[in-house]
């Protein structure tokens, strides 16, 4: 497995902003979580709301805690409204369960970290966070 380099997640961050900025979202904030879930790379535009990077970091959070999109766990938890704050209770770190958080995985498709966006509407963040992923 190829661990999560600082390079990468620069190129990871900066990718899902300029995918944010060709196509005119909102401006962004992006966190690049390690598989142990630490921060390795944020970026907040200037105009960006000033909670843009915890959120971010809260969705890529809750993306690696649970090993999928942020977005499929909030989808699951829509149908019982105790559902979300049962999850919540019982995870150490904070996670934000909208969508915007998605897996980083290696060529050989081992996770190897998360990456988030916020500041727009969850699919424009998310969105973002795949653009990055993918890079």
């Amino acid at each position: 497995m190829t661990g999560l380099t600082l390079d990468a997640a620069e190129r990871m961050a900066k990718a899902a902003i300029a995918h944010a900025r060709a196509r005119g979202l909102n401006r962004m904030g992006i966190a690049v979580i390690d598989a142990g879930g630490a921060l390795k790379f944020a970026l907040r535009e200037d105009g960006a709301n000033l909670a843009a990077i915890e959120i971010a970091q809260g969705k890529a959070r809750a993306a690696l805690t649970f090993g999928c999109t942020s977005r499929q766990i909030a989808d699951a938890l829509a149908g019982n409204p105790l559902a979300g704050p049962s999850v919540l209770g019982i995870v150490d770190r904070p996670i934000v369960l909208l969508g915007g958080g998605v897996l980083v995985t290696d060529e050989g498709g081992a996770v190897i970290g998360a990456i988030g966006g916020a500041g727009g509407a969850p699919d424009d963040d998310e969105a973002a966070a795949l653009a990055g992923a993918a890079a």
